[in-house]
This record gives structure tokens, sequence and C-alpha cells, in this order.
């Protein structure tokens, strides 16, 4: 079972393939501090807040709704205590 840090990741690692933007340039988009965003990617954040993938949605310029609309992201796949 996935964390939703661990789906997080595996979305932004795919929009910004295709996006072809670095973490850096993210944090750029939006608003997110680097530091934040290399530990997301990293996985040391233990909670991620509606807040900030809103903002990182914006900073890919999709909606929050696209960013979380994946099946991944379903109760039953997720490790959520």
């Amino acid at each position: 079972m996935k964390t939703i840090n661990d789906v997080v990741v595996n979305r932004l690692n795919k929009y910004m393939g295709e996006k072809d933007i670095t973490q850096y340039k993210l944090a750029q988009l939006s608003g997110i501090p680097f530091s934040t965003i290399k530990s997301i990617m990293q996985r040391r954040t233990k909670g991620i807040s509606l807040k900030t993938i809103i903002m990182l949605a914006d900073g890919l310029k999709i909606s929050p709704s696209e960013f979380i609309n994946d099946r991944a992201f379903c109760a039953e796949n997720l490790e959520l205590e």
C-alpha cells in the first residue's frame, strides 16, 4: 500500500515530466518554497495539505481535481494511518 505522499510524488513526476518542469521551476510557478518541494519529492514530508496540492496544481497549470483524479488516491489503495 502506498501513502498519500507516495501518490503525490508519482503524480508530480508524471506532470513535471510531461511539461518538462524541474523542481526549482515548479517552486517558482507554484509559490511553494523549493525546500518544501524537495522534501516532498524525497518523501520526507509527513503530511501534504490540501493547500499545498492546490498550489502545486496551479503551478502545473492544471486543476486540483485533475491532479487527484487517479485511482491511486482511492481510500482502498492507500495506507491512511
